[in-house]
């Protein structure tokens, strides 16, 4: 049945509803900081020269284009290609300020245009670039040392995706899933991400990704130690650190052989109220284990630290002198640090969990995904090495300098939903931002200032290995 045409103005409390023509956007602040941001480093010309897909249609669009429909679905909250749309009233906004002629207004053009990347050697390419552009961003800040911090994490698939396999998966016991390999700087920079098949090992390949790695951050580069969760537990990889002489530090797993050795502590020290450390030496009894290590283990008492990290192991639970414990266990080569200081280095790892977190969430790691395994990959190394990058500098070096780094959802919430009305003045066009809030504007005003004297430049020279 056709809708009939409503003539009627409605009203609310006195106030009458209309419709305008009008380009209005409530995505001002993305209009106006990053879009500046972006124009002073010059990503155009730098996506231009390293996203090596080509356009084959002859009404292909541009590069360029494709890549901010992205980045600007990930800016306003969407997590997946179909969300594109929800930045497309004021449309006209965008254009103007990104430079653009052109913006895509359905998610499947986005998907036609990474499933390009069908094969290895493609997605090498980007993730080539990914990892350069990653470099570069670091060098901007002056960081030439850092710990060097891998995880892994499980990504469920709902349909049948390339590489989608039933592997560990504890939210979604059976379902299909990707289980990356990602790694972080200390810093918080993200600088490798490798997709792989939902039944491959938290630990698999561990060693070549590792070197792929440290290959990007250059010999100039210091590693100042490596730090992983429990699922990198291998002797393969053990011995690889240590071979090329890594100090790292690597959760244990709660198996009941460590907890009968931790039961058969003597000496623990306080360190902080309801924290103890020790430590003792083990070799498995497995072949492969030549040698004793030092392992250092950290208990919490529960009521002293409701919070504290760490599990209650299994035979543990009926034990009075246990039952009301959290404990953690850590290998480590590095002899010369007390049992206090390894648990101190490697208790900055424990937000990695919160950045996997973020990437999911924020950048849309989870759900950015197409048929293609090595198209996924590539938007992986889009949205992780890229676009949280260029946000993570940001973050760090125009919008929270002193303050602590803010995930995308409050800089979203706080800087980027501002109503933003485009206009002319003088032979110009302009962007007059609905903003009363004199604080907020003022920040506003120094962002932008900041941005304009940003004197680093992204090298638009195409990357050819790396």
């Amino acid at each position: 049945m056709r809708q009939k045409k409503c003539k009627r103005s409605q009203i609310v409390n006195q106030v009458k509803i209309e419709f305008t023509q009008k380009s209005i956007t409530p995505w001002g602040g993305v209009a106006s900081v990053v879009a500046k941001f972006l124009e002073t480093i010059r990503f155009r010309e730098w996506v231009e020269r390293n996203i090596l897909i080509k356009e084959t249609s002859n009404n292909g669009k541009g590069i360029y284009e494709k890549v901010i429909a992205q980045f600007l679905t990930v800016l306003v909250g969407g997590f997946r290609f179909a969300h594109l749309s929800w930045w497309g009233n004021g449309v006209e906004v965008l254009m103007k300020t990104f430079g653009l002629r052109w913006l895509p207004q359905a998610s499947s053009t986005l998907t036609r245009f990474w499933n390009k990347i069908s094969r290895q050697g493609l997605a090498e390419k980007m993730g080539i670039s990914g990892r350069s552009f990653a470099k570069e961003v670091i060098k901007w800040e002056g960081i030439s040392s850092d710990t060097l911090n891998l995880d892994s994490t499980v990504l469920t698939r709902y349909g049948e995706q390339g590489g989608a396999k039933r592997g560990y998966n504890p939210k979604k016991p059976g379902r299909p899933s990707h289980h990356p390999l990602i790694a972080f700087l200390g810093s918080g920079y993200t600088v490798n991400v490798w997709n792989r098949a939902g039944n491959a090992s938290a630990g698999q390949s561990a060693g070549d990704f590792l070197e792929q790695t440290r290959q990007m951050l250059g010999e100039d580069f210091r590693v100042k130690g490596v730090l992983c969760d429990s699922g990198f537990y291998l002797i393969e990889f053990i011995e690889y650190l240590e071979d090329r002489g890594f100090h790292y530090i690597i959760a244990v797993p709660m198996w009941e052989i460590f907890q009968r050795e931790i039961m058969g502590i003597k000496e623990w020290g306080e360190i902080s109220k309801g924290v103890e450390v020790a430590e003792f030496r083990f070799k498995h009894l497995d072949a492969k284990w030549k040698k004793e290590r030092r392992y250092v283990v950290v208990r919490q008492l529960v009521k002293a630290r409701p919070k504290a990290s760490g599990k209650q192991p299994g035979l543990f639970k009926e034990l009075d002198d246990w039952k009301g414990y959290r404990v953690s266990v850590m290998i480590t080569n590095d002899e010369g640090s007390c049992p206090e200081e390894i648990w101190r280095q490697y208790r900055k790892r424990a937000n990695d969990e919160n950045k996997v977190k973020h990437l999911k969430e924020g950048f849309g790691l989870a759900s950015f995904n197409t048929d293609n395994f090595w198209a996924t990959e590539a938007v992986m190394v889009m949205n992780v090495l890229i676009f949280h990058n260029l946000i993570h500098y940001l973050n760090r070096n125009i919008l929270n300098v002193k303050g602590p780094v803010e995930y995308l959802r409050t800089l979203r919430s706080k800087y980027l939903i501002i109503p933003g009305l485009l206009g002319s003045c003088g032979g110009y066009d302009v962007l007059r931002l609905s903003v009363n809030n004199r604080i907020l504007k003022g920040k506003l005003k120094y962002f932008l200032e900041r941005i304009s004297l940003i004197s680093h430049r992204l090298n638009c020279i195409a990357v050819g290995s790396g």
